[in-house]
């Protein structure tokens, strides 16, 4: 089993290496389909904001379920798309305090199966990632693709914002779709091959962490940032980076924002990684990137 293994790991990344941009953004624009229809549910109101929990049925026969927070009043109002993997999903809507006078869209990630990276068991979680991060692609297009048809929003400022682990699935969401104003990455980088090797013994997998890293880029490369940042320009990449990040080190980062063209920019701040739950520290992270990208004082 090793030995096949190893020698996957040579071979595979040799298979994907000469498929371009172009060739994966056909592949996901194949998947994606249109919208068959998009159901809503209140999910709560207060006196500034409506919240609904979303259904989106696609034509490909897929479905995604998410939450979207729409400011009183007429509009238009600038969007933004969260992106923020799969522990947080939808709930994290209700962990920002605040920028009423957004939309916020959140959606649930439909991993299926343990989420276990113990041992061997990493390789198959892997690939189930995988599986999962093609359904999703497409189908937050397909959310990008709603958001635009909303008289509300304002169709020169909706924003993809990438938090963590959710970049994977952010950057080629954003490269993929021209109308996006913009890619915001909170926490999160590229090299999938490093950040994997980075924290494979932190994971309890138990092979070298070289080997999880090569085999980690193998079956995840159709999602490496660094291959979709780069067509971003012209169109502008914000970075917001934690100098104490356990899970997308500084390598990471920079790795990311040196693929990138202008404009891009990238900040620092001092914290740990951000987990689900940590509202302190989700509420201070929303308001250093709402100043970014909204100018609020």
């Amino acid at each position: 089993m090793r030995k096949w293994l190893i020698s996957f790991a040579i071979v595979f990344p040799s298979l994907l290496s000469g498929q371009s941009f172009y060739n994966f953004r056909a592949g996901f624009l194949d998947r994606k389909g249109e919208i068959d229809s998009l159901q809503l549910r209140s999910a709560g109101e207060s006196l500034l904001t409506s919240t609904f929990d979303f259904t989106l049925y696609s034509g490909k026969k897929d479905s995604l379920k998410g939450r979207v927070r729409v400011p009183q009043g007429r509009g238009p109002f600038p969007a933004a798309l969260l992106c923020v993997g799969i522990e947080t999903g939808k709930d994290v809507i209700a962990m920002i305090e605040g920028q009423d006078s957004v939309i916020l869209v959140a959606a649930d990630y439909p991993f299926e199966g343990e989420w276990d990276f113990k041992g061997w068991s990493a390789v198959s979680t892997t690939f189930r990632l995988r599986s999962m991060a093609y359904r999703v692609v497409p189908l937050l297009l397909n959310c990008l693709d709603w958001l635009f048809t909303q008289p509300a929003v304002r169709k020169d400022d909706v924003t993809v914002v990438a938090v963590s682990f959710g970049i994977f699935t952010a950057a080629p969401v954003a490269a993929i779709d021209q109308r996006v104003k913009q890619l915001v990455v909170v926490q999160a980088g590229g090299d999938i091959a490093g950040v994997i090797s980075h924290n494979s013994e932190k994971w309890g997998m138990s092979i070298p962490s070289w080997l999880a890293g090569w085999l980690g880029n193998a079956i995840l490369e159709p999602f490496e940032p660094n291959r979709y940042v780069y067509y971003m320009a012209p169109r502008k990449l914000i970075m917001v980076n934690a100098e104490g990040d356990s899970f997308f080190p500084r390598f990471s980062a920079e790795s990311l924002f040196e693929h990138a063209r202008e404009p891009k920019e990238i900040f620092w701040h001092e914290s740990e990684h951000v987990a689900p739950g940590e509202k302190e520290l989700i509420k201070k992270l929303t308001n250093v990137v709402a100043r970014k990208i909204y100018a609020v004082p």
